[in-house]
């Protein structure tokens, strides 16, 4: 039985964030185009048999207003589907909380601009048009048969979510198969650099179900990797690409794993960095070997025995509670600072946004 070689990356944004409008990712791609990956990076993603994303944004034009920060948020252009492809992208996870942030057609157009550039979607529904139910990928390589699954347990407005019981049960029925279950999943909480108790607990639903990968984004941050000899849990893959100008969200990994039927035979963390312009490279020297400690500690807090459950939840609630406060004060210096760079016409939709976000019109 010949071997699978997987690279998982994490959040993969290709517009700009409102705080970053018209000098984030997308005006970074505007400028570069199929350039903005750098080659060595590139030649990493070839050498794999599928390469895996999470797609936290549409890649749609439909309904785009170049005056409206609400239209422009996080919306990239369709042609960067293509970029996607030539960079070596084979599979986009897009169940997340904000693929349906521009309405459902921009989201079933960016499954379409993906597909047609040779991107098998995961996280659709089973029409494709987000209607809610659970479809898994299937694929062969050589004589083993793959499904692949995406889910989202989000529950924010834009999201495309999953039930629980749905993903369990359609795990077990594709493992019945005899296939190769990878789950793809988008989950957590922001910038907390381990998972919660619910998702420790919901993994073991999911290896028990018939899991041998599980693929987890949306924190923005490195999470701990938990692995044996059937199965891997990523909990979070960090940021491949992404504006984010939050503490801990500048570094993440290209996740590669080696498979040879339904074992792990080998994986390996590959730190990477944000680079000028937004660019991801490849960590080097001393800043390389600070990121493999790190990532060791992380994936070192998953080992550490537990004692009691309520104090670990509470410890958790509270640090969570730190750094939202924390971010929203990154998030109104980073404003305040480059004010002067955003479009005038921007200017008042940047100040209205919280109270349209508290009225839920956002």
């Amino acid at each position: 039985m010949g071997t699978l070689k997987i690279a998982c990356v994490g959040d993969t944004m290709c517009g700009d964030s409102f705080y970053n409008m018209g000098m984030g990712v997308a005006s970074s791609l505007d400028k570069y185009q199929d350039t903005f990956l750098s080659r060595d990076i590139v030649d990493i993603l070839s050498e794999h048999d599928l390469v895996l994303c999470n797609i936290e944004c549409v890649l749609s034009d439909i309904g785009r207003n170049e005056n409206s920060l609400r239209s422009l948020h996080m919306r990239g252009r369709s042609k960067t589907a293509g970029y996607l492809a030539k960079w070596g992208v084979k599979i986009a996870h897009v169940a997340n909380n904000h693929i349906l942030e521009q309405g459902f057609e921009a989201a079933v157009d960016t499954v379409q601009q993906l597909e047609k550039v040779g991107i098998k979607v995961i996280g659709t529904g089973n029409d494709n048009k987000f209607h809610p139910s659970i479809k898994p990928l299937s694929i062969t390589f050589g004589t083993q048969s793959i499904s692949i699954i995406g889910a989202c347990f989000h529950n924010g407005k834009y999201a495309f979510n999953s039930n629980l019981n749905t993903v369990i049960q359609t795990i077990n029925d594709e493992a019945a198969k005899g296939n190769l279950v990878i789950v793809s999943v988008h989950w957590g909480d922001e910038l907390i650099d381990r998972p919660s108790l619910w998702q420790k607990q919901v993994v073991q639903q999911l290896v028990n179900a018939g899991a041998s990968l599980v693929l987890g984004h949306h924190p923005h941050v490195v999470q701990g990797i938990d692995s044996a000899d059937n199965f891997l849990v990523a909990y979070s893959l960090g940021n491949f690409i992404f504006d984010s100008h939050f503490k801990g969200t500048d570094w993440s990994m290209i996740l590669s794993i080696t498979i040879s039927g339904r074992r792990i035979i080998r994986w390996q963390a590959i730190p990477i960095v944000r680079g000028k312009d937004y660019r991801p490279a490849l960590s080097q020297g001393k800043e390389k070997d600070n990121l493999d400690r790190e990532i060791r500690r992380r994936c070192d807090i998953l080992c550490e025995r537990i004692p009691n459950l309520q104090v670990y939840q509470d410890e958790y609630m509270s640090e969570l509670k730190t750094l939202e406060t924390k971010c929203r004060r990154q998030l109104w210096l980073h404003i305040i600072k480059n004010f002067p760079r955003y479009r005038p016409i921007f200017w008042p939709q940047i100040l209205l946004r919280p109270i349209q976000r508290r009225l839920g019109i956002w």
